[in-house]
């Protein structure tokens, strides 16, 4: 759902999530993660609407542009706020016996 900002501030409580039909939505400031060829990087502060019910998250058409900049912009790594260490694990171990063929014909 793409809202203008003065919509979303003077009409959030008319707003119906189209997931889950609930009106409780409200106005947050979100992080989100985004792949940049193999370099994940984290966004923080994004202005969104979020349902209280399913945790939905709707941006408006300015925040969407913004967010694409930056993407093709690359995320220069001197522009970050800050870093983090993340860890990374592997499913592979986790998958049943039974389903391990069907996982090495998708490979």
């Amino acid at each position: 759902m793409n809202i203008s900002a003065t919509q979303a501030a003077t009409e959030t409580a008319h707003h119906e999530c189209p997931q889950c039909g609930s009106t409780a939505l409200r106005e947050e400031k979100v992080k989100s993660s985004f792949w940049h060829g193999d370099r994940l990087v984290v966004v923080e502060d994004i202005p969104a609407l979020v349902c209280g019910r399913c945790g939905e998250r709707f941006y408006d058409d300015a925040t969407i542009t913004a967010l694409d900049l930056m993407h093709g912009g690359g995320f220069p790594a001197g522009e970050a706020k800050r870093e983090m260490h993340v860890p990374i694990f592997s499913f592979a171990h986790r998958v049943p016996s039974e389903l391990a063929p069907l996982q090495e014909e998708e490979t």
